[in-house]
């Protein structure tokens, strides 16, 4: 008898393991739609730092540090974005790890500050 409630116990321990989660058809909403736009744009506004970096070959005003630290932070968020198979992070900091390179190489050449 005590054989046979274990087995049964166990039967529907699975059996409740075993249910199946249904998820709604979802569409996409605005936000879903809008953060792309902002995954493309947002990198996009450190282009002037790095354009004038090389259009003036100066950079004496940047911070090294700064623009490498936001380097390490995009490659982690590379990295989440690869684990999780996140596009839109990959997107987004794929372009910041572009441009934010082309800053920090900058700053390096021509004289940015610690």
């Amino acid at each position: 008898m005590l054989m046979l409630m274990t087995s049964y116990h166990a039967h529907k321990h699975q059996k409740a393991r075993k249910t199946l989660a249904v998820k709604k058809a979802v569409h996409p909403k605005l936000v879903d739609r809008l953060i792309y736009f902002a995954a493309i744009v947002e990198p996009l506004f450190s282009l002037p730092q790095a354009y004038q970096i090389y259009h003036t070959r100066s950079a004496a005003s940047v911070s090294v540090l700064s623009w490498f630290g936001f380097e390490v932070m995009t490659l982690i968020w590379l990295w989440y974005g690869f684990v999780h198979k996140e596009k839109t992070i990959l997107i987004y900091q794929g372009l910041f790890f572009v441009i934010d390179g082309s800053v920090v190489v900058g700053a390096l050449l021509y004289g940015g500050s610690l």
